[in-house]
C-alpha cells in the first residue's frame, strides 16, 4: 500500500512488547554506554543525541547505548513503578520513501529489552510491515488514554509496527513548521485516527490491517495526505473529522460489531448529534484537522 490513498493501520500506540507492564517513557537521565555516562540526551527532529566526555554523538554513534524507561506493573496489586532496561543496538538513517514531506532524513533504532525473569535481552518491537524490528523517537510521551504530553525528562520511543510512528511516517512529523497547523497537534490527531479512537479515551475500535483513505487540507506546501481522487476509493465511505480529542463529527463506525449507534457511541460527546458525511461538513465542526474515509461494513470473519 501507498501512503496515498488506502493505508494500512495498526492499533499498537507505541507498540512495546512489555510484559504486563505500562510504559511512561524512556528517561533522558540515566543513559550510558559502555559504562560512560552519557550527558544532555536530547530528542531532536527524529534523532537521538547524547554528549560523552564533550563529545556529541548522534546517529550510528550511539550503538551501544542503554537506557532505562519508566513503567508502572500491572501485574502486583496495588500497581507499583518500574525501570525497564533498554540497549540500542543499530541505528541507521530512514528511508526516503517515509518522508512525503522531503525534509531530511532521521532514523531508525533496533532496540532490546532486558527481561529480567529470563536473564535475557529480547526484541522490544515487534515486526513492522518491512518485516523489521526497529522504533522512532520523538520529543513527547502518550498515557493510556492517548493523551500526548511534552516532557523535559521523558521522550517516546514508537516501534514503526505502533501508530505513533505510523502517523510520523505519514508526514506528521511533529515538529514541521510552514503548514498552517500545530503539526505536533496534527500528529497527535493522526493516531487518534488511526486506532478509531472516537471518544478519545485511548479505547481502540478497529483492528489491525484495516484499510483505510485518510487526508488533511493543510495549505501550501501541503497537503501532507491528499485524498487521492475526486471519488472514494471503491466500496468506502466517509467516516469522520478527526481533532486531538478523537472523531469531532462522524457518519459511521469502521467496524460493525461495535454493536452500537451513533448515539451511545461516546455518550459525553453525544456523536449522535455530531454527523458528517465529508471533510466539507467536517469543516463546521471546531477542531478538525485530518479525515479518513472506510468500509462501512467491516466484519470479524
Amino acid at each position: 500500500m501507498t501512503l496515498q490513498g488506502r493505508a494500512l493501520n495498526g492499533i499498537a500506540l507505541n507498540g512495546m512488547t512489555l510484559q504486563g507492564m505500562s510504559l511512561l517513557g524512556f528517561q533522558f537521565d540515566g543513559a550510558t554506554q559502555g559504562g560512560l555516562a552519557l550527558a544532555n540526551v536530547h530528542v531532536d527532529k527524529g534523532e537521538l543525541i547524547a554528549e560523552r566526555d564533550g563529545a556529541t554523538l548522534r546517529g550510528t554513534q550511539l550503538a551501544g547505548a542503554v537506557l532505562q524507561a519508566q513503567a508502572r506493573n500491572l501485574n502486583v496489586d496495588p500497581e507499583a513503578a518500574a525501570l525497564i532496561t533498554y540497549r540500542i543496538t543499530s541505528v541507521e538513517p530512514e528511508a526516503s520513501s517515509y518522508d512525503p514531506t522531503h525534509t531530511g532524513s532521521t532514523f531508525l533504532y533496533m532496540l532490546e529489552q532486558w527481561v529480567t525473569d529470563s536473564g535475557t535481552w529480547q526484541p522490544a518491537c515487534p515486526a513492522d510491515s518491512d518485516g523489521r524490528r526497529v522504533a522512532i523517537p520523538l520529543a513527547a510521551t502518550w498515557d493510556e488514554r492517548g493523551d500526548r504530553s511534552a516532557s523535559s525528562s521523558l521522550f517516546t520511543f514508537g516501534c514503526t509496527s505502533g501508530v505513533i510512528a505510523k502517523c510520523y511516517r505519514w508526514g506528521y512529523r511533529p515538529w514541521l513548521t510552514g503548514y498552517g497547523a500545530d503539526m505536533a497537534a496534527t500528529h497527535w490527531t493522526c493516531t487518534r485516527l488511526a486506532r478509531a479512537d472516537y471518544c478519545g479515551d485511548g479505547v481502540s475500535n478497529t483492528h489491525d490491517g484495516t484499510l483505510i483513505n485518510l487526508w488533511d487540507r493543510l495549505p501550501a506546501p501541503g497537503p501532507i495526505q491528499s485524498h487521492g481522487g475526486l471519488l472514494p476509493p471503491l466500496g468506502m465511505l466517509f467516516e469522520a473529522g478527526w481533532g486531538t480529542s478523537g472523531a469531532v463529527c462522524m457518519a459511521h463506525w469502521r467496524w460493525l460489531e461495535l454493536g452500537a449507534v451513533l448515539s451511545t457511541l461516546c455518550p459525553l460527546k453525544n456523536l449522535g448529534n455530531l454527523l458528517c458525511n465529508s471533510a466539507g461538513d467536517a469543516d463546521d465542526y471546531a477542531g478538525a484537522r485530518i479525515f479518513n474515509e472506510s468500509f462501512p461494513l467491516n466484519l470479524k470473519l
